[in-house]
């Protein structure tokens, strides 16, 4: 199935961006199509209209994230996750004829300039896919994984390994698996596209199991592009495993040259929870002290807020801060912890 519009947004920059579908009943879905671009001005993302639902139609949607009331009107203004980068989300309903398989798309130009290792890139067309399948057999119940980790991914030269995990949930049970893959253009893979590079000794790969990215060693700074497949497994009644879907989320790797501990991949190594799974008062350690403020939040597995701890002093002057869970019911949630040097980490947490 092919994508049915097409235009062109000259001043857009995408850096990253993923779909994501829920089962509402029958064989009605809500499809969510996100996008991680360039904050620029004036916006050129209020809408999307190269998009298909994987049956034969498509049509254009108003970013539908952020405050409603501006520039965008009808649609919204996304949703700045840092100094340089909006997330925006397009969101529709849309009922399917019955079972089968749909290969859900959005292709939008133009991604931004300068990606190391994409040829050409602010010429490039951001393209990316889900693929849905509704069963004949059972319920047409499918729901896709959703993520705690933004797909803007932060690192050093000087760290040696760069790491990232997606962080991926399934609500309905499913299995999940983890692969690499080339990014894709209007036309399919994009010519001359190759892997992150990591030199002599080095290494780029993902474990298929847990979703863990690991780069060692980042030969040159700058930004880099790969698609990480998240494939959901589920049983059929005879007990065999069958492929229900999966996610292509186009990620992008941002390759500093850090002297500080400013970056993900730092700050990763130097705050710890404890314990986990928790069942009333969770234990924030930082292990070195940053000088930094820091705000943590506490999500569920779709991403929603439950909880804010406002920034506090006493993680950076005493090195550890107190967080009382005994009121959040049982279940997997996130923990984020983002600084005042727009350092960011995530940590998943089990609350029993």
């Amino acid at each position: 199935m092919s994508c049915l519009f097409y235009s062109i947004k000259l001043n857009a920059a995408y850096r990253a961006g993923n779909i994501t579908y829920t089962w509402l009943f029958g064989y009605t879905y809500q499809i969510k199509y996100t996008t991680y671009t360039t904050d620029l001005n004036p916006d050129p993302y209020c809408q999307i209209d190269s998009m298909c639902f994987g049956d034969g139609l498509g049509g254009t949607l108003y970013r539908n994230n952020g405050l409603c009331s501006s520039f965008c009107s009808p649609g919204c203004d996304g949703v700045p996750i840092d100094l340089n980068t909006r997330m925006n989300e397009y969101t529709t309903t849309h009922t399917y004829p019955g079972p089968g398989n749909y290969l859900i798309c959005l292709r939008q130009p133009n991604r931004n300039a300068g990606v190391i290792n994409i040829p050409n890139s602010v010429n490039q067309t951001m393209a990316f896919y889900s693929y849905l399948v509704i069963p004949s057999f059972g319920s047409s119940k499918n729901t896709s994984s959703v993520f705690a980790n933004h797909p803007i991914v932060s690192g050093c030269l000087i760290n040696g390994c760069v790491t990232y995990n997606p962080l991926a949930t399934d609500a309905d049970g499913d299995s999940l698996s983890y692969e690499t893959q080339m990014c894709n253009s209007n036309s399919g893979t994009i010519a001359g596209y190759s892997y992150p590079y990591a030199g002599a000794g080095g290494s780029f790969s993902i474990n298929p199991i847990t979703g863990l990215l690991s780069w060692c060693t980042p030969q040159y700074a700058g930004d880099y592009n790969v698609v990480i497949k998240i494939t959901e497994w589920r049983k059929d009644d005879d007990g065999v495993y069958y492929r229900v879907g999966y996610v292509e989320r186009d990620t992008e790797l941002s390759i500093g040259l850090c002297t500080g501990i400013n970056e993900k991949t730092s700050i990763e190594n130097i705050i710890s929870v404890s314990p986990n799974p928790v069942t009333e008062n969770l234990t924030v350690t930082l292990n070195q002290n940053t000088g930094e403020l820091f705000t943590i939040e506490f999500l569920d597995v779709t991403g929603r807020k439950i909880k804010t701890f406002a920034n506090d002093e006493s993680l950076s002057k005493e090195n550890k801060i107190l967080l009382n869970l005994e009121n959040i019911q049982t279940g997997i949630y996130f923990l984020k912890i983002t600084g005042s040097n727009n350092t960011s980490i995530t940590k998943k947490i089990i609350k029993q």
